[in-house]
């Protein structure tokens, strides 16, 4: 029974931060410089068609009652039109499937990257291929994405001929060869974190007791690392993770402008130069939920992974 009042507790924070990210989405499109339906129209346009299309899309309306109108359509699962006058909704759905494999490629090149570096470091902790490699992470912080990005495409991508420069793949092999490039340009940035926090945690966890017992009574292999010390060496990486998965969903822009991969994150900046209101409002939301839920689940696994939180 307490488990399933902590369950609705958590739910329902997750439903409140839900509706505070709907108003700030909606804040931000409101303070965004410009006018929606001059953009629209052009600079030619007439002042009776602009408050025309103003009132068709009720941008002249409070925006207290836009808010709500807003709320009450995405409620509905109704994101509105855009400019072109297709559904919000089939846009979304046409470029999430790239957004998440991205999202997802360099996910899994960032965790394995991570702790294989991590793992290396503790097991070599203070020595001159410790602090080096540690230098390394720290200097790899301050790479651009999309200069790692650009320098894949003109040194890898081009003289090799193995991957391709732009969009994805059709067929699985062109797919996961496409997917390549764009996941280790996102786990430059990404990686360090991951690896220098897990190197940490790891280093606590080796000098612990229990692990000095351990040790002294012969207990070795992959297995006892694998399920006492990287587990218990995770549980902070993967809250950490789960606050870096916002650097993923609004990171990937640039990943999809480098390598022009059509995504949501090219609707988003195609929207944005053009005032596409419902169209960055419902990419914003689809990202900021993305967000949400990832924290959410970050919070869950925690506790799972972490045996303290299990017996609370």
């Amino acid at each position: 029974m307490r488990y399933l009042r902590l369950a609705g507790a958590r739910i329902g924070q997750l439903l409140l931060v839900l509706l505070a990210v709907t108003l700030a989405v909606f804040i931000l499109t409101q303070v965004a410089p410009g006018d929606a339906a001059r953009l629209r129209l052009g600079p030619r346009a007439s002042e009776e068609a602009v408050a025309a299309l103003r009132h068709e899309l009720g941008l002249d309306r409070p925006a207290i009652v836009q808010y709500f109108d807003y709320l009450g359509r995405v409620l509905r699962g109704d994101l509105g039109k855009s400019v072109d006058g297709r559904p919000v909704t089939e846009i979304i759905g046409q470029g999430i499937s790239s957004t998440l494999l991205l999202v997802v490629s360099v996910l899994v090149v960032s965790l394995i990257a991570a702790v294989v570096i991590a793992v290396t470091a503790a097991l070599k902790r203070d020595t001159g291929f410790d602090h080096v490699l540690r230098l390394a992470l720290l200097l790899s912080l301050f790479l651009p994405t999309f200069w790692v990005g650009f320098l894949l495409l003109r040194f890898v991508a081009i003289p090799t001929g193995w991957f391709p420069v732009a969009g994805l793949g059709t067929t699985p092999q062109t797919l996961l060869l496409s997917l390549v490039l764009p996941a280790v340009a996102g786990a430059t940035a990404l990686t360090p974190v991951l690896a220098r926090s897990l190197r940490s945690s790891l280093v606590d966890v080796f000098d612990s007791e229990y692990i000095s017992v351990a040790r002294s009574l012969g207990i070795r292999g992959p297995a006892f690392y694998g399920r006492h010390v990287l587990r218990n060496a995770a549980g902070p990486v993967v809250t950490l993770l789960a606050l870096n998965v916002g650097y993923l969903f609004f990171g990937v822009v640039i990943l999809e402008a480098t390598f022009n991969i059509p995504g949501l994150g090219s609707s988003l900046v195609r929207a944005s130069a053009t005032q596409d209101v419902f169209v960055v409002q419902g990419i914003t939301l689809v990202f900021a939920i993305g967000v949400v839920i990832a924290n959410f689940a970050g919070e869950v696994l925690s506790g799972l992974l972490d045996p303290r939180g299990a017996r609370s």
